[in-house]
């Protein structure tokens, strides 16, 4: 059976929930009506999408894949029917110019700091809004 997926949805994946559960109140705060729907894995993101019609607008990457295979998997989700056409942002612990650099070239949308804050955090989720208008 073909999960029920709202019409405007927001992959996040990453391995820690309590990140989701931050990230999912500053959506549910500030980007109301996109739901945002969680992913511990990458594997986890590509089995439920093949399986569904709708795609979602966007998708936030933190630290779901193996040190030094992030830029592999940028490329996978890219090239991917469900990621064709949708802006991914990537997080980071701390701002880096070289790999902002790397990760804008292959084809991210974006590459931003992780938010700590609720200041950040609506910050953060603006941007990421602000890209799908």
């Amino acid at each position: 059976m073909t999960p029920v997926v709202p019409q405007q949805w927001i992959a996040f994946l990453d391995a820690d929930e309590e990140d989701f559960l931050f990230w999912q109140f500053g959506f549910k705060k500030w980007a109301d009506p996109i739901e945002l729907h969680w992913f511990p894995s990458a594997e986890a993101f590509l089995a439920y999408t093949t399986e569904l019609d709708s795609k979602p607008r966007a998708m936030v990457l933190d630290g779901i894949v193996p040190y030094g295979s992030d830029k592999a998997w940028l490329t996978t989700f890219l090239e991917h029917v469900c990621c064709q056409h949708i802006p991914i942002y990537l997080l980071s612990a701390q701002y880096n110019s070289e790999e902002k650099k790397d990760y804008l070239d292959l084809g991210a949308a974006e590459y931003l700091v992780k938010p700590n804050t609720i200041e950040e955090l609506q910050h953060t989720v603006l941007k990421v809004m602000a890209c799908l208008a």
